[in-house]
């Protein structure tokens, strides 16, 4: 194998350090394809394509959906940490709603895991199970940050993303067929390092994207844990709260551009979930730390333009105060649906008035109260009719019919 030299100054010594080569990102992303879109596709599915397990399912009911822990999937090499941290340790998902599949990439971070590898599960089988569509960087070459010495390493030595919480980070993008990674709020490490980096795992490669494909949301490395991230679902932007404002990611470019200045500071939303409200081309922020008990905030995307607000009804307190929640606009009903951490607990928010109320479901009491947050570990998966969520290492995939 090759050798690579690196070269680093320690006070007036420059010292060489020499690896062996390994190898590097093969990834390729593929090229924007609106075609992909779930509502070009017109994705939803009739009862007749569901799998068994959600043919037994009533409206508004809770189920299990047996089989689908995490912890039966063991990634080989063995790396440092804990594998229940793939969930538990701040961690979120993405979902090819269109096809029923989730994805986990490159969750573990802090102290708890070193993995970076990446998994899907197909919930349209009728027994579905987690499958490894990557395995995680070898031992040898993973590396620690570490802020109290300035070490911020961003990349394992092979090149792929370090491993970290990754909050709402995970977005997949089916116009792009690839789960791209917003940011790292917590490196493999003491836990205190943040990137905004940007990268990709193509599905089509099973692999990451070498590093620098993509530009970074901000050259900083401030406010990146649990930054409020969402998708537009009709036409995959996404929207970052950056440290200096709100800032778009164009799929189609595959560039940054910024649409909004924050009207205090980009922590008004930290751990706060975002929604955007397709039909008035809008984004709801739920909670805004300078303006509590109810407070939010919207922009309007249109004419970038940020403005206060604040929830209404009977649970307006209990959506805005909540931390590590998520929501996603259901443009059927054209309301909003959030889920807490708290057992099966979801509320609804009319996309109109902003009133919050509980939503009745059936079986709420048997749903394990979420791990250190919900993060985006609810997601909308219109195929199926209903909710995936998967509140903790231990539980397994839960699902929430909605017709």
């Amino acid at each position: 194998m090759r050798a690579t030299v690196y070269r680093k100054l320690i006070g007036t010594a420059l010292v060489l350090y020499s690896f062996a080569s390994v190898a590097a990102p093969t990834g390729a992303v593929s090229p924007y394809d609106p075609e992909a879109l779930p509502k070009a596709r017109a994705s939803a599915a009739t009862d007749a394509h569901w799998p068994a397990w959600r043919k037994a399912m009533k409206p508004w009911q809770w189920a299990s959906i047996q089989g689908t822990d995490l912890a039966a999937a063991v990634p080989d090499p063995v790396v440092p940490g804990s594998l229940r941290a793939r969930i538990n340790a701040w961690n979120g998902l993405a979902a090819d709603a269109a096809n029923g599949r989730l994805y986990s990439a490159d969750n573990g971070g802090h102290a708890d895991y070193a993995g970076n590898e990446v998994y899907a599960i197909d919930l349209m089988s009728d027994h579905p199970k987690w499958k490894i569509l990557r395995q995680p960087t070898a031992p040898a070459d993973i590396l620690k940050s570490d802020y109290t010495r300035k070490i911020y390493n961003d990349y394992y030595r092979d090149g792929r993303p370090a491993s970290t919480h990754t909050y709402y980070a995970l977005q997949f993008l089916p116009s792009r067929h690839a789960i791209f990674l917003f940011g790292r709020g917590s490196m493999w490490g003491t836990g205190n390092e943040a990137s905004w980096k940007t990268d990709a795992f193509s599905i089509a490669q099973n692999d990451w994207q070498p590093a620098g494909s993509w530009p970074s949301v901000d050259d900083s490395r401030r406010n990146v844990v649990a930054a409020s991230i969402c998708r537009n679902p009709d036409t995959d932007d996404v929207y970052v709260a950056a440290p200096t404002g709100i800032v778009r990611f164009d799929p189609r470019s595959g560039k940054f551009d910024a649409i909004a200045r924050w009207l205090d500071n980009a922590t008004a939303v930290s751990t706060r979930p975002c929604a955007v409200d397709t039909r008035r081309d809008r984004i709801v922020y739920f909670g805004d730390a300078y303006h509590r008990p109810v407070g939010g905030l919207i922009l309007d995307i249109r004419h970038g333009l940020l403005s206060r607000m604040q929830f209404e009804g009977p649970a307006a307190e209990e959506v805005a105060k909540g931390k590590s929640n998520f929501a996603w606009y259901d443009s059927e009903s054209d309301r909003f649906l959030l889920k807490t951490s708290e057992a099966g607990k979801v509320f609804s928010i009319n996309a109109e008035t902003f009133v919050a109320t509980a939503v009745d479901t059936a079986n709420a009491d048997q749903v394990p109260d979420a791990m250190n947050g919900v993060q985006n570990r609810w997601q909308r998966l219109p195929v199926l009719g209903g909710y995936a969520y998967y509140p903790r290492s231990g539980s397994g995939v839960w699902f929430l019919a909605t017709r």
